[in-house]
């Protein structure tokens, strides 16, 4: 028997799994006062306990589902695993039933993006395409609707990998490694560790400029890929390729594929998410005129520097799922680039024991001034203490401040760095109250403009 473990998202997904194979299980939460009462109606066969463990269960199951929101070192893990039990998560289950073929991603940052355009570009080729994992439906979700996928492409995260283990890809990769969880792993080597396991059981590994092969079990097919032309050193490589006259083209080994100046989204970091979700499609019947509709109608993802638009001369970026300093860094040096004026930078939350210092090169060229806010705001304003900034408590006072800092051909970027579960569910509830709260700062003004507000 197994004892699901975390009744959010994912294990309710686990829950509805289990039932559909007929499978029975435990289902149990941490957390002594979540309102499980429409879970106990919908799962009746299934036992709930919350808060503390049931010592009567301890013989009751031999596998415990945990939900990547719980830490394997969570004493009461240590303890069952002490104890002889096997830990899997979500993916693992997948794994053990999925026939089609994955493709699976990971990374610091952009992975959400890749795994999408990804998506896209198969889609788009033709295939029947499941999309989901840390973006979107839950896999095992994905394994219960109707539809007959041909290929999954899936988003992973370092705390999904760590309870993986049987997950056979087609191709996979780590996309960039920075910072990031250094509250929930020991140091970056576990971090980096866990991320690589993607690589277990691939047939193409998917590597970025500079990434070591360390780690990568052979043997295993290589494809690179990066933003210089010396990254490309077999056929199966991905970068940038610079022609007669000076244009420059996304290509595999020396064919280019797409103009630079065809991609709707421009910058080095779009670029680079266009050479993964190419070099992710090799095994797959996808050509250049595929990718080609793909570059030239994405446009990003909600909440990832999305352009809410300008007021007054200013313009607004909504970056709520700039959730480490690797994110916040690249968000920073890419639109820094782009604005006539400088940037006002709103950034914090739950820094996740973070260092922000990597920050302070990119925010002395780039931010006119910094806005600090939310439960760790303290330790972060260590780091900027030779540089303007100023501390708040919400997110809604930061709006106003930065439209006070803000001047003609500025750019307010909203890119926390940080968790949001000190103010906020998650970053998508996040970056729906800045939107919010943006719209209602200029919709008011230009009420008391009209005395109507």
């Amino acid at each position: 028997m197994y004892l699901v473990a975390g009744l959010g998202v994912t294990g309710q997904s686990v829950l509805r799994y289990f039932e559909a194979q007929g499978e029975p299980c435990l289902a149990f939460d941490t957390r002594d006062n979540l309102d499980i009462s429409t879970l106990e109606t919908t799962f009746t066969k299934t036992p709930f306990a919350l808060g503390e463990l049931p010592k009567s269960w301890l013989k009751k199951f031999d596998t415990l589902v945990l939900s990547p929101g719980i830490a394997q070192s969570e004493s009461w893990v240590v303890a069952l695993k002490e104890q002889g039990k096997q830990v899997i998560g979500d993916i693992e289950l997948f794994a053990r039933t999925v026939s089609a073929p994955v493709i699976a991603i990971t990374g610091s940052n952009g992975k959400s993006t890749v795994t999408t355009m990804t998506g896209m570009a198969l889609q788009t080729a033709g295939y029947q395409v499941g999309v989901g994992g840390n973006i979107g439906e839950t896999v095992l979700d994905l394994l219960l609707d109707e539809n007959t996928y041909d290929v999954y492409v899936l988003e992973l995260s370092s705390f999904q990998l760590e309870t993986t283990y049987s997950l056979t890809s087609q191709a996979s990769t780590v996309l960039n490694i920075s910072e990031d969880h250094m509250d929930r792993y020991p140091s970056m080597t576990e971090y980096i560790q866990a991320k690589m396991n993607v690589f277990s059981n691939t047939e193409l590994a998917v590597l970025p400029e500079g990434l070591s092969e360390q780690g990568v079990f052979h043997p295993v097919s290589i494809s690179r890929f990066g933003l210089s032309e010396n990254v490309i050193q077999s056929e199966r490589d991905f970068g940038i390729l610079t022609k007669g006259g000076g244009d420059k083209f996304l290509g595999v080994g020396k064919q280019p594929i797409i103009a630079v100046s065809e991609m709707l989204l421009q910058g080095k970091h779009h670029q680079l998410n266009a050479l993964a979700m190419m070099a992710l499609c090799q095994s797959f019947q996808v050509n250049a005129e595929h990718f080609k509709q793909v570059v030239r109608t994405f446009g990003g993802l909600p909440h990832r520097t999305q352009l809410l638009g300008t007021f007054e001369g200013v313009t607004w970026i909504n970056d709520s799922k700039g959730t480490n300093v690797g994110a916040t860094l690249t968000a920073i040096e890419t639109l820094g680039e782009q604005v006539t004026g400088k940037l006002i930078l709103l950034l914090g939350g739950v820094s996740k024991d973070a260092d922000f210092s990597d920050l302070l090169p990119a925010v002395q060229r780039f931010c006119r001034h910094t806005i600090v806010l939310g439960r760790d705001k303290e330790s972060i304003s260590a780091h900027l203490i030779d540089m303007p900034h100023t501390l708040v408590e919400t997110l809604e006072e930061a709006v106003s401040l930065a439209k006070q800092k803000a001047q003609q051909g500025d750019c307010v970027l909203f890119s926390p760095a940080c968790a949001s579960f000190d103010q906020f569910s998650n970053y998508l509830q996040r970056g729906e109250f800045f939107m919010q709260w943006v719209n209602e700062l200029y919709l008011c003004d230009e009420r008391v403009a009209s005395k109507a507000c």
